[in-house]
């Protein structure tokens, strides 16, 4: 969630790649190591393209250059779903800040 050791990548984007690699938002960038840092990176690429595909997310007043509002956030993992129960395992979705940005995750399925 360090914007200064990666950049471009929003808070809704990071959240769900986070979760898609199993990785907790807590842990710091210098324990991931090559492998985990390698499955982040595909699943952030996966993350965007599946919200380019889908238009991107229009939470707010969001729309594309046609005036059509994306439709990624029907398909949140865990990004505002604070108290929600997980997809994958049931757990209650947790939020937190980190470096003043907001981040979700799921407490079992992101454990490591």
């Amino acid at each position: 969630m360090d914007s200064h050791l990666v950049a471009g990548v929003g808070n809704i984007y990071a959240s769900e790649a986070l979760f898609r690699a199993r990785i907790n938002p807590k842990l710091p960038a210098r324990r991931l190591g090559p492998a985990r840092c390698a499955t982040l990176v595909q699943t952030v690429r996966e993350v965007l393209a599946d919200a380019i595909k889908a238009g991107g997310s229009s939470l707010r007043d969001y729309v594309n250059s046609k005036g059509e509002a994306g439709y990624f956030q029907n398909n949140f993992s865990v990004y505002d779903r604070t108290g929600k129960p997980c997809l994958v395992c049931g757990s209650p979705i947790r939020s937190l800040v980190l470096g003043q940005r907001s981040t979700f995750y799921c407490p079992r399925c992101q454990a490591r």
